[in-house]
């Protein structure tokens, strides 16, 4: 499918990797500054099955426990949008900046399965010596990479870069037309998408390509928090006990080639409604 991404007025649309490290939570450099760690990004609906004619609203948010709305980006921190409905790009999106969200809204004029997708412009900067360890353990970095930037002579603090990707799964009227979209990358450098005929299953792919052997954390709207590890094909399932909404979250770190280069991260997550098994 080939994919149209919708345009912000304020912000354009649009090596080889020598480590891969997972993390069981999100970075300590949050999308919108709040000075903690453990954070979540993601993107939430008050609904998940809206009706025809409907004002549907989503909100990206980002918080310390899910699903609470917490910190709002402003919208020159968004680097790519994309409303599907029934696989049909919608092209009227409008945006609303606000303290604990940025609201994303559009008008539900065709029927089916949605997927709203969002990602962030990188963002880059230094975490202090003292705190490097900590990012390293926030992170579960791997002993050589972790290693690595210890050996470096003197104190150099750590240059790191992140970017964030998030969707939602939506339905208008019915969640049966247009289902092709649930499992259709659309080009985000990391993200999850549905696998067919599996309500429980999601696969995560980076630029297209599933990973392997990558941790998951899994979330609950209740407060409850699981890990998992996709298999060989990227897939990874859904636990029975979780249902309701559920926030996957996933993290790619990309080591430098050096040491003392930049260690960035990109951080996928899906918002999605799990039926009752």
């Amino acid at each position: 499918m080939e994919l149209h991404a919708s345009k912000h007025r304020n912000s354009s649309r649009t090596a080889t990797n020598r480590g891969r490290l997972w993390a069981a939570s999100a970075l300590s450099a949050l999308l919108f500054g709040a000075p903690a760690f453990a954070h979540k990004t993601f993107l939430a609906s008050e609904r998940h099955l809206w009706g025809s004619g409907d004002t549907v609203e989503v909100e990206l948010t980002s918080a310390l426990e899910f699903p609470n709305i917490e910190y709002g980006p402003t919208l020159d921190r968004i680097s790519f949008t994309s409303v599907l409905v029934a696989n049909t790009q919608v092209q009227n999106v409008a945006f609303e900046e606000g303290q604990t969200a940025l609201t994303v809204s559009f008008e539900a004029a065709e029927s089916g399965f949605s997927v709203v997708a969002m990602s962030t412009h990188p963002r880059s900067g230094e975490i202090s010596p003292e705190g490097a360890a900590a990012y390293f353990d926030e992170i579960d970095a791997e002993l050589a990479v972790r290693q690595a930037f210890e050996d470096l002579p003197g104190s150099p603090p750590l240059n790191r870069s992140y970017s964030k990707h998030t969707k939602v799964f939506l339905c208008v009227d019915t969640c049966e037309r247009g289902q092709e979209a649930r499992q259709t990358p659309l080009g985000q450098a990391l993200e999850f998408v549905g696998v067919a005929d599996e309500a429980r299953s999601f696969a995560l792919v980076r630029h297209g390509e599933a990973v392997a052997n990558q941790r998951v954390t899994i979330y609950s709207d209740r407060g409850e928090h699981t890990a998992a590890v996709t298999d060989e094909r990227g897939v990874v399932r859904v636990d029975p006990s979780f249902s309701g909404v559920v926030l996957l979250s996933a993290i790619w770190i990309t080591a430098p080639d050096e040491p003392s280069g930049v260690y960035h991260s990109d951080q996928a997550t899906l918002t999605v409604l799990i039926p009752t098994s």
